[in-house]
Formats: structure tokens, sequence, C-alpha cells
């Protein structure tokens, strides 16, 4: 990518209402941190897992680097800006340093929070908690296993007392194996599974490699090995007439990582997914009754069990075993 387009791109990024940091990393509100500032509601990872929304910085360390160019995916990509797929950092490329990086992600979080003080809906127990951000989400755009000093980042954020939640694509099985051998495992790990097969996944998740299904199996392999040392989630992102298919394939998957949960969730039609180039339409998210039928499907298969739901968000949870279920909410206290 041109140094040219990448601004480019970060400028369009910037107007919707993402903070940029340092060269690659950014923070932005969403939709329930917002909600959740003047108590009207949290997003489902409060009802699953205990954690406040308004005390979670929603983040990338890699903003404009993935290695897909999934269909679904909210952020404005150089696809739909009509330029070359690539977006993989150069070699000459200059990472921010960790430390650096959690600063100012930090920074621009409080300055979100410092938004509602004097708003009348705001209390002042939730905005005393807003200041003390709690939970690291490094998921909101791009993948976060292609920033080189990751083990760095999250043993920080540890270090100053944070949650950390790791979302990604499963695209770079070697950076996880990393985290494991330095004792930096986040404490929930998100591994995307948007795919039942080949197939699907090159069609639905547009890798840069076509050896990047094959590493996503080996991503399985791994989040069975370190059963017990984290908690592990597959989230899976379903559309219509894409991925939203193959029960028993994906069943399959399921069986093959043993991750703690599953996430079954609709995609939902906002950002770059509403660009017309990737030929989305509204009707080709889910609705909720689609969503628990396809969820009692994989229950059927793979005897992992519904917990939970989150209707807003069109999103359903499944448990692997009763353990499992008894910790589901051990984060809640911190």
């Amino acid at each position: 990518m041109l140094k040219s387009e990448m601004m480019e791109m970060l400028d369009i990024l910037k107007k919707q209402g993402y903070h940029i940091v340092g060269n690659h990393s950014a923070v932005k509100r969403c939709k329930w941190f917002k909600e959740s500032m003047i108590g009207n509601g949290t997003c489902y990872k409060n009802k699953f897992y205990g954690i406040k929304s308004h005390q979670c910085v929603q983040s990338t360390c890699a903003l404009q680097f993935c290695s897909q160019s999934c269909i679904f995916c909210w952020r404005t990509m150089t696809d739909d800006l009509g330029l070359k797929f690539n977006e993989q950092p150069s070699k000459k490329f200059v990472w921010d340093k960790p430390d650096q990086i959690l600063d100012g992600l930090l920074k621009e979080q409080l300055r979100f929070v410092s938004g509602y003080k004097g708003n009348n809906k705001t209390k002042e127990k939730i905005l005393k908690e807003a200041s003390n951000p709690k939970l690291l989400t490094l998921s909101l755009a791009g993948e976060p296993t292609i920033y080189p000093n990751l083990v760095e980042l999250i043993l920080s954020a540890k270090k100053r007392g944070m949650i950390v939640f790791l979302v990604t694509n499963g695209t770079f099985p070697e950076a996880l194996k990393k985290l494991a051998e330095k004792n930096a495992l986040p404490q929930q790990l998100y591994v995307s599974f948007d795919a039942s097969n080949r197939e699907v996944y090159e069609k639905t998740c547009k890798p840069s490699e076509k050896k990047l299904w094959d590493k996503y199996l080996e991503t399985l392999d791994f989040i069975n090995s370190i059963k017990g040392k984290t908690r592990t989630v597959l989230r899976m992102t379903l559309v219509r007439n894409q991925n939203f298919c193959c029960a028993d394939e994906y069943a399959e998957l399921i069986k093959k990582a043993q991750p703690d949960y599953v996430e079954i969730k609709s995609f939902v039609f906002v950002g770059g997914a509403r660009n017309p180039n990737r030929k989305l339409k509204l009707s080709d998210m889910l609705k909720m009754e689609e969503i628990k039928e396809f969820t009692k499907d994989l229950e059927k298969l793979t005897k992992y069990k519904f917990v939970d739901e989150h209707i807003p968000s069109r999103v359903t949870l499944l448990c692997r075993d009763k353990n499992v279920l008894a910790n589901r909410k051990e984060l809640q206290k911190l």
C-alpha cells in the first residue's frame, strides 16, 4: 500500500469516529459504550461475561493491516476505495512501542469519558468507573497478531491491572503460540469462526494467501492445546447466502478446537459492510429466530449447551461444560 493510499484510508476512518494513536493503532466508542454511559443498556459481553461496557477500551494495534478482506467487516478497506488488496506492513514499516500504544489508547478513552461530565443522564458511579478502564479489547479493526510486539503489549496491560480480550482471525498461529510460550495469553482469546470449509472461507473472508485456511486449522488445534490455560471463544459472524450453512461442518471444527464457548452472531449491515462493492443487503442480516435455530442445530451436533442470548446484538452463547459455565462471569469482580 502506498503511503498516500494509507493516509486516504486513515482520513476516512477518522471521519467514522476512529481516534488514531501513533502509526497503526486506534480506539473507538462503540454503541454499547455510549448506551452504558447513560444507563441505557450494555453489550453482550456484559451479559455473557460480566464485563462493564463503559469500562471497555475497544481498540486495535494493527488498524490498517489485515490478512483477510472479509465481506462483512465494518471497517473501510482498500478494496472499498478501489485500491489493490495489499494490507500487509512492509519490512521497513516502523512499529510503535507497546507502552506508547497503551498510553495513547487510554488517553483517547479518557477523552471519550470526559465528554459525559455534566451529562445529567450519566450517574456519578458510572463516570467514576469509566474513568478507570478495566478491559482492553483488541478487536476494533485489522488483525492484532500482525503487531510484532503483542506479547509486550498484553503484559503491559496486565501490569496495569487490565483484563485483555484478544480477537484474532486465526491466520497467524505462530503469534498465538508465542503468547503461550511467553505467558502472555489474554484472559480471553476470541478466534473468528466465519467459515465451515475452504470454499466458504475463500468466498466470505477473502484471504490474502491461499495457505491461510490451513493456518486457520492450525489455530483451531492450538485452541484445543491451551484448554484450561485461558478462556477461549469461537465467534461466528453469519451472513445469509455466504457462510450461513453447513452446521455439520461447523460442528466438526468446534469438536476439533474444543473452545470454552461458541458465540453465534448475525453480521450487522453497518460501516464498510454497506459499501456497494461488497454486494450485501440489509436482508442478509439474520433474524434472531434464525440464529436461535442454528444454535439448536449446533447444540445437537456438538453437545455444547445453550446458556445465554443477547437479542439486540442477535447473538447466542454455547458452553462446553458445567465447569466452564460455573466460571463464566468470574471477571465481573474485576
